[in-house]
């Protein structure tokens, strides 16, 4: 695609590296997101589970509104440093 204004072709930015590169590094940052989606939630996520991949973070559960899917992901985000967030609770 080309970019209209300068004639340049465009490209996606670099993503930052913020994401564990341990094992060990990577269930830390999820039992801290999930401590985070927790207390921000008032433990309105149930079978709350984090995955943390290499290129994102993915929130899996249940809940009862959107409004508590809505904090747990801004709970998430704020320990996911700016990372793809992929929130996959479910609204029942």
């Amino acid at each position: 695609m080309e970019d209209l204004f300068r004639g340049k072709p465009w490209t996606f930015p670099k993503r930052r590296e913020y994401l564990p590169e341990t094992l060990e590094e990577a269930e830390a940052l999820a039992a801290s997101i999930e401590r985070a989606v927790q207390e921000e939630t008032g433990h309105g996520v149930r079978n709350l589970h984090v995955t943390v991949e290499q290129d994102s973070v993915t929130l899996h559960g249940r809940c009862e509104s959107y409004y508590c899917k809505q904090l747990a992901q801004h709970a998430a985000m704020g320990r996911a440093q700016g990372e793809q967030l992929i929130n996959g609770i479910e609204v029942s």
